[in-house]
C-alpha cells in the first residue's frame, strides 16, 4: 500500500468543502513496478458527484507475448473523472447536476454517498487502464523462439520424423523437373 492514500469516507470528503490533494510516491501490491508510482491525485466532492483527477506514472517490466523477452514500459495516467454518488443516476438527475444526459461526461461508476473513496484503487485503475491489451517488446523483436527441430528442418538437414521424407522426395522431383525445362 501507498503511505498516505488509505480509503477516505465521502462524508470526510463532503464536510471539507474543498478538495483534498494526495502526493503519490510508493509501490502499489497489485501492480509490481521497477519505479515507485509517482505524482498527485485530488479529489472534490460535488454534492452528488466526486470529481476526480490526477497525474501518475510509473515503469513496468512485461513479458512480450510474441518473443517471450521481458521489456520495460512506462505507464503514464493522466486522468480526470467524475464518479455519481448514489443509486444509479437517471437522466433527471444527471440534467439537475448540470450534465447532459445524452452524453454523461464520462459518468461509469457509482459509489454508494456512506462509503469510501478509496485513492490507491483509482491509481490502480488509471495505470492499468494505460497497459497494452497484447504486449510486445517492438519493432525490433525476434519474434518466436525457434525449436532446434525447426531450424533443422529450414536448414535442409535431415529431418530425424520419417513423414516428412515423402515431402523432401517431391521437392526434389519438382527441383529436377525445373531444371529440365531450361
Amino acid at each position: 500500500m501507498i503511505p498516505g492514500l488509505e480509503p477516505v469516507p465521502l462524508r470526510e470528503l463532503q464536510a471539507l468543502g474543498t478538495s483534498r490533494v494526495w502526493s503519490v510516491d510508493g509501490q502499489l501490491d497489485e501492480m509490481p513496478s521497477l519505479t515507485p508510482v509517482r505524482g498527485t491525485l485530488r479529489a472534490e466532492h460535488l454534492g452528488n458527484l466526486l470529481q476526480v483527477e490526477g497525474s501518475v506514472q510509473t515503469i513496468v517490466c512485461l513479458r512480450c507475448d510474441r518473443c517471450l523477452g521481458n521489456f520495460n514500459q512506462e505507464l503514464n495516467a493522466v486522468a480526470k473523472e467524475l464518479i455519481w454518488l448514489g443509486d444509479e443516476p437517471t437522466d433527471d438527475h444527471l440534467s439537475a447536476a448540470g450534465l447532459d444526459p445524452s452524453t454523461p461526461d464520462g459518468l461509469m461508476e457509482c459509489l454508494d454517498p456512506r462509503g469510501d473513496f478509496e485513492p490507491e484503487r483509482w491509481v490502480f485503475e488509471q495505470l492499468s487502464l494505460q497497459m497494452s491489451v497484447v504486449n510486445r517488446c517492438g519493432e525490433h523483436c525476434p519474434g518466436m523462439p525457434k525449436k532446434p527441430s525447426d531450424a533443422a528442418a529450414i536448414s535442409g538437414e535431415e529431418s530425424s520424423d520419417p513423414r516428412w521424407q515423402a515431402l523432401k522426395d517431391l521437392q526434389s522431383s519438382m527441383q529436377r523437373n525445373g531444371k529440365d525445362h531450361d
